[in-house]
């Protein structure tokens, strides 16, 4: 036997075998290390997914309202099967094409993903990234919505001159904490954005003297009104882009003209310029419904139905005062044609139509002009010793009394509105046929006073609240801008003939509020029909108060509907669902925001342009004028109640994409904005 081969390792030898499997050890351990830490980059990436997959699941079994949702992570847990409580961050859901786009920032505490759908490798820091949001508290106040700088909401909110966003916001909000809606705003050094709460969150809208709000967008200049809450930005229309943008200029036309054009200047204007304001007359003449009766006047859309009734039930008597009936205001003192009746039956003499007839009418008959009517001045008739009573029950004060029973035979009388048919008889006599919607019955004078009378109101009426409001068919104002709409941005290309106009439009609210804060007519003890924008704007208590938030969203948020002819996908589970393409007009409320005051001139701030144009806003029903009035904005900048009969101008509400980029210009009218996709 070989004793030297049962020699064990000497010292030097086991040294050397403990150095080589260091080595070995030491490259393993290098050569995987490299992939545990892959794989946890794999596996974080790969929940980032989930997290966001889960926050589609909550939207869409939530029935989630509105264009952007913000998720906590935590709130999403439940979603998932598997989760790490340890995560922490948010997403932000977008909807505003009808495709998701999300945002997501979530982290471990030691890797970072801060970016917009397709979540990779790239997306992944070990340091917290810049504008990293760990809240939905921190999303709410930010607009745009992390978007980035490149947007042109970024753009607006930094051009008030402080170094950051976060200075501008601070800047915002204390100009803001000293506004005063009382007031007319006309100072250029309070001028700027201001903030507010509409429907979506927080809103950055534009109050006084300003002249950095112009964006030039489809051949046509417009202002900027605000930065809505969803981030979108709403635009009032301001003319052509070669045009001078004020007066006429800053108004569409009504279409009704178009048919003396030929089609070949049609279609010159269409395809070339889309000049469509220059196909029509200067004015839109009439604008909401096409009838006197209560609601149905002032809605976007209505409902023409209507029903036999009255609007006052009292009579003159020892507990019931003539002073109690409505005040007729509207009487001319110097016409001398009024037709004065003796007999009219609600019954007989008016035909209601039906719930698709607008045709209505009420009819006042006269066999025989002298006997049966009579025509002459009201002042000349109400003054006649015979045609009032001072003593009469029912007149209120007792002593010098200021409205006294008429008593008069001839009572029946539809005042200015409808124009009489006189009819010449083979026997030498006259018979008088007078239509209107809505009869006056005489029942008291005012002393002193040739311009007014006390009356109960008879014939069609909207049955209710509720009914009248229904939006079953458009206003004629609706179909203006529809037919505007169509022609100046549907399906035309851009200005780089890259994309079409649609593709930069939000669907967004436009509020017709109609919510009042008096019972309707038929039912009302007295007075007009009070829409709640008059009382939060007008009224001495109240007086200042107007909201960016719609009252009644299921009646009166008007939003794209599910079957709209536009290309811009609708808004899920916001609205009513009634528009066929995403234009509107500006509410009274917006109006005095922007630093408008009822019935005060405002000859500075950026809304007046020297022209009257309409809002989409409800003012009253007025029993004296027998119409329902809305509201508009004169050529002085006063915000004034009118007719919607009475010719005014029409100037269109369209809103960007929260996402649209800035391009280039300062926004003056001379350097607008210009942006892009």
């Amino acid at each position: 036997m070989n004793k030297k081969s049962n020699r064990g390792f000497t010292l030097i030898e086991l040294l050397a075998v403990v150095v080589v499997l260091g080595v070995v050890v030491t490259i393993a351990v290098l050569a995987v290390k490299p992939r545990t830490r892959s794989a946890k980059k794999n596996l974080f990436i790969s929940d980032a997914k989930s997290y966001m997959k889960a926050a589609k699941e909550a939207y869409t079994l939530e029935e989630a309202e509105g264009e952007v949702v913000c998720h906590n992570l935590s709130d999403l847990n439940s979603y998932i099967q598997k989760h790490d409580n340890n995560y922490t961050g948010t997403i932000i859901s977008e909807f505003t094409d009808g495709t998701s786009k999300q945002t997501i920032s979530i982290t471990d505490g030691r890797y970072y993903i801060f970016g917009s759908d397709n979540i990779t490798s790239s997306n992944l820091t070990e340091e917290m990234p810049a504008g990293f949001i760990s809240t939905c508290a921190s999303v709410n106040n930010q607009i745009p919505q992390d978007l980035g700088t490149s947007t042109l909401s970024y753009k607006l909110l930094m051009i008030e001159g402080k170094g950051t966003l976060t200075e501008n916001l601070a800047l915002i909000d204390q100009r803001s904490s000293n506004v005063n809606f009382k007031a007319i705003e006309d100072s250029p050094s309070k001028s700027g954005l201001y903030k507010a709460e509409d429907d979506d969150g927080t809103t950055y809208y534009y109050r006084g003297v300003v002249n950095n709000n112009w964006v030039e967008f489809g051949g046509f200049y417009w202002r900027i009104i605000r930065i809505n809450g969803d981030g979108s930005i709403r635009l009032i229309y301001s003319g052509l882009k070669n045009s001078n943008h004020v007066g006429s200029n800053s108004g569409i036309k009504d279409s009704t003209d178009s048919v003396t054009m030929s089609y070949s200047t049609v279609t010159q204007f269409i395809t070339k310029t889309r000049d469509v304001t220059g196909l029509t007359s200067d004015e839109i003449e009439t604008s909401y419904s096409n009838g006197m009766y209560g609601h149905t006047y002032v809605g976007y859309m209505y409902n023409p139905q209507k029903v036999l009734g009255k609007y006052h039930d009292e009579y003159p008597s020892n507990t019931k005062r003539v002073n109690k009936f409505p005040l007729v205001t509207n009487i001319n003192e110097s016409k001398n044609d009024y037709y004065f009746f003796k007999n009219f039956d609600l019954e007989s003499d008016c035909f209601a139509g039906n719930d698709y007839d607008d045709s209505g009418t009420c009819t006042l008959k006269c066999r025989k002009l002298g006997e049966d009517c009579i025509v002459g001045n009201w002042n000349t008739i109400s003054t006649t010793v015979g045609n009032y009573s001072t003593t009469a029950a029912g007149i209120y004060p007792a002593t010098n009394p200021t409205n006294n029973i008429y008593t008069s035979q001839y009572k029946y009388t539809c005042w200015n509105n409808g124009t009489p048919i006189i009819r010449n008889n083979s026997d030498g006599t006259q018979s008088v046929y007078f239509s209107c919607p809505l009869v006056s019955e005489i029942v008291g004078t005012v002393k002193d006073q040739p311009k007014q009378a006390r009356a109960n109101i008879l014939g069609l009426f909207a049955p209710s609240d509720d009914t009248a409001n229904t939006n079953l068919y458009d206003s004629n104002i609706k179909k203006e801008l529809d037919y505007w709409y169509e022609r100046a941005i549907k399906n035309v290309k851009d200005a780089e003939d890259q994309f079409y106009l649609e593709d930069y439009i939000s669907d967004a609210i436009f509020c017709n509020d109609r919510t009042s804060t008096t019972a309707y007519p038929i039912t009302s003890s007295g007075g007009n029909h009070i829409y709640s924008s008059n009382t939060r704007n007008t009224s001495t208590e109240t007086y200042g108060n107007p909201t960016f938030k719609c009252p009644n969203m299921q009646r009166d948020a008007f939003t794209l509907g599910t079957l709209s002819n536009s290309r811009i996908s609708y808004m899920k589970n916001i609205g009513n669902k009634q528009l066929n393409y995403p234009v509107g007009l500006i509410t009274m409320d917006e109006v005095i925001f922007a630093g408008g005051k009822y019935n005060v001139s405002n000859e500075s701030f950026y809304l007046k342009i020297g022209i009257a144009y309409y809002t989409m806003t409800p003012h009253a029903f007025s029993v004296g004028s027998n119409a329902g009035n809305v509201w508009y904005i004169g050529s002085s900048g006063k915000i004034l109640g009118t007719n919607p009969t009475n010719k005014h101008y029409v100037r269109p509400i369209i809103n960007l994409k929260s996402d649209v980029i800035y391009k280039s210009g300062s926004g003056t009218e001379a350097d607008p904005y210009i942006i892009t996709l």
